[in-house]
């Protein structure tokens, strides 16, 4: 097991198959190179393969991604969203590529995590604090890579169909063919959610009687294709186009916080759809030029009714809004060896969002959008970055990078047609970073980055329907990033990842509650503190049996008002789960998931602690096929990730697998 190429909770054993796992479409990586004999291999990220998110029935990035150690779910409740937090860092922070193309809304840097089926996905790659400079602008707490699939065989693929409860299906088909000189990649699916089951210990509450938590559907299909040219060994271009469609109800807020509004929403449409060109040309054996050019598209339609009836639209607090976005970006790459032990890369991006809002009601407020109006506003954002890498020794390697971004505010209005403020925002972000291999199965590292992030659109100058106030002086976001790591394999069958970490966050952009009755605004609260560990191992004694867990601690403090709470984020998170085949036939998959209690608000309001288990069996028949059936939170827990809004209780599916 070559260092920190390990995956992070190893893939389960696969079941004897001639279809192998997916190859990752390795042109949309961006990786930390440490080693000339590994430069596919990111020397500091964690790796989620494809077998692995469909093992443990993982089926959108949100429930993949909390695979990783000090990676935990966060639910946007008063929006239905799903996100995350990487040890504290939340969306906005820690942006989500695909292929290394960024997908977060251009208005509000978040993105639903629950939007993106894991179908297609060939690998995720999540870099905590340390990632590389070539990634661009605004990684403060790290960066996320979905990597897709490239096809290595005439003709490979796979079909996914499944039921769960409470109405819900999904159905899936990915389908790849490899020529001499180019490949195709397509891949299509759907997912469908009437509503889920909530706890029998949940109690009733007026706007939700419990049984189908109500206004809980959702839908979403997505379309990729990809088409890829490959003259020689060295070069490839690939032309790419992904579509998908989604809609969604908003389950209303059903919590103690008397300050807490319930909101009747539903979004009718929540679209995106990308166009990628990318390309990789070799010069000479040793130096290579990569390009990255893309038009990302996004809309969406929320409206808001009167109550939980959904049938009218005629109280001051109703309205349908739509946004239009786009994305229109660019980054050319540039890497060479000098000499034998060394290795430079340098990225150059630049990347124009735009957002335009259209509010077609009038709710009862001195900011409200006329009937018709359109506003616009635009932000540019560039980043320079370079990377080197020194091998010292066969064993010792030194990567040092710096980036300079800078963002620029190309229009902004307010609602009242005033123009708003025109900053620039500039930032210089410097790492460094050693590892050192104790033998070829164990690494060390230690890494030293700092980081930094814009504040967005949403972020300067929304009101947020009324519940906020603006401030479009908002400051950037900076974070020193500390950690020191081991990765190996300690025994036979025993591989243990063990890190340290610390960060410490500068004009910290925070929401802060009741700046006046029942309104808050985002602010720079100034200095907070990360400080955690992350503990995680595989053991495998024998093909039928093994046991994979993780631990991470994350103690956060605000340290200029410790007042107000850092929110969304446990102290302690807990995974483990087994893969046991009493027969070659036959796997029994129980996992358990903990995390201690978080904040919800930062005025003190919590969501408790919970644990669930799950269970699963599946069954290996012959021509690759699986089928499975399990339960999801077997003991009927009634838990909360937000305050308010609690999460389904005991759930079953049955699926069904198949590859070629």
């Amino acid at each position: 097991m070559p260092p920190r190429a390990s995956v992070l909770l190893c893939a389960l054993a696969a079941p004897a198959s001639s279809a192998a796992e997916p190859e990752p479409f390795t042109l949309g990586t961006i990786v930390v190179t440490a080693y000339a004999d590994q430069p596919t291999v990111d020397a500091n990220a964690d790796v989620l393969p494809a077998d692995t998110i469909r093992q443990l029935e993982r089926m959108d990035l949100a429930e993949a991604l909390c695979l990783s150690p000090g990676v935990t779910m966060s639910n946007t409740g008063p929006r239905n969203e799903a996100g995350m937090n990487v040890r504290g860092f939340d969306l906005r922070q820690t942006p989500v590529f695909i292929d290394g193309i960024p997908v977060y809304v251009p208005y509000d840097g978040y993105v639903d995590l629950r939007r993106f089926t894991t179908a297609d996905v060939a690998e995720i790659r999540v870099n905590k604090g340390f990632s590389s400079v070539l990634y661009g602008a605004n990684t403060l707490g790290g960066a996320i890579n979905i990597v897709s699939r490239r096809p290595e065989r005439p003709l490979e693929g796979d079909l996914l169909a499944g039921w769960f409860q409470e109405g819900g299906y999904q159905a899936a088909l990915n389908v790849g063919m490899r020529w001499e000189k180019g490949y195709l990649q397509l891949g299509g699916s759907f997912l469908n959610v009437d509503s889920y089951p909530l706890s029998d210990d949940y109690q009733r509450h007026a706007l939700e009687d419990g049984g189908r938590r109500n206004n809980a559907w959702r839908e979403d299909w997505r379309f990729s294709a990809k088409i890829g040219y490959t003259p020689n060994e060295t070069d490839e271009f690939a032309l790419g186009y992904v579509i998908q469609r989604g809609s969604k109800g908003n389950p209303t807020y059903v919590g103690e916080d008397p300050l807490m509004r319930s909101r009747f929403w539903q979004w009718p449409s929540w679209d995106k759809q990308t166009v990628y060109l990318m390309t990789k040309t070799h010069l000479t054996p040793d130096t290579y030029v990569k390009t990255r050019f893309f038009y990302d598209q996004f809309e969406n339609s929320l409206f808001a009714y009167d109550n939980n009836g959904y049938d009218a639209q005629t109280a001051n607090s109703a309205f349908q809004s739509f946004y239009d976005d786009w994305t229109l970006g660019g980054a050319i790459e540039f890497g060479t060896k000098l000499g034998e032990h060394n290795t430079l890369k340098a990225a150059i991006h630049a990347k124009l969002d735009h957002h335009d809002e259209q509010q077609t009601s009038l709710p009862d407020h001195p900011t409200a959008r006329v009937e018709g109006d359109h506003f616009v506003f635009e932000d540019t954002t560039w980043s320079l970055g370079i990377e080197d890498t020194h091998e010292f020794t066969d064993k010792l390697s030194v990567v040092v990078g710096v980036s300079y971004d800078r963002r620029e505010v190309s229009e902004a209005v307010d609602a009242l047609n005033e123009p708003l403020s025109s900053d620039a925002f500039e930032a210089f972000n410097p790492q460094f970073g050693v590892f050192y291999k104790l033998d070829d199965a164990q690494q060390l590292h230690a890494t030293v980055a700092r980081k930094s992030r814009f504040p967005t659109i949403k972020d300067r100058y929304s009101y947020r329907m009324g519940s906020a106030l603006p401030n479009p002086n908002l400051e950037p976001e900076t974070a020193w990033h500390f950690e020191l790591g081991y990765d190996g394999e300690v025994a036979k069958n025993w591989t243990l990842r063990a890190n340290v970490f610390a960060a410490e966050t500068d004009d910290t952009i925070q929401r802060v509650d009741n700046v006046q009755l029942g309104v808050y605004q985002l602010q720079n609260v100034g200095r907070s503190r990360h400080l955690g560990t992350e503990l995680g191992f595989d053991w495998k004694p024998s093909e039928f049996f093994q046991l994979t867990a993780n631990y991470a601690y994350l103690d956060r403090k605000n340290e200029s008002q410790p007042n107000v709470r850092l929110i969304d984020t446990p102290r302690h998170s807990f995974f483990t789960y087994a893969d046991i085949r009493p027969v070659k036939w036959l796997s029994i998959i129980p996992s358990v998931e903990y995390n201690g209690s978080r904040y919800s608000t930062t005025y003190g309001i919590e969501a408790g602690a919970w644990a669930i288990t799950n269970l699963k069996l599946s069954l290996h028949l012959p021509r690759d096929l699986t089928l499975s059936a399990g339960v999801n939170n077997l003991s009927d827990r009634n838990y909360k990730l937000a305050e308010g809004f609690p999460e389904a209780g005991r759930s079953f599916f049955v699926n069904m697998q198949v590859k070629f």
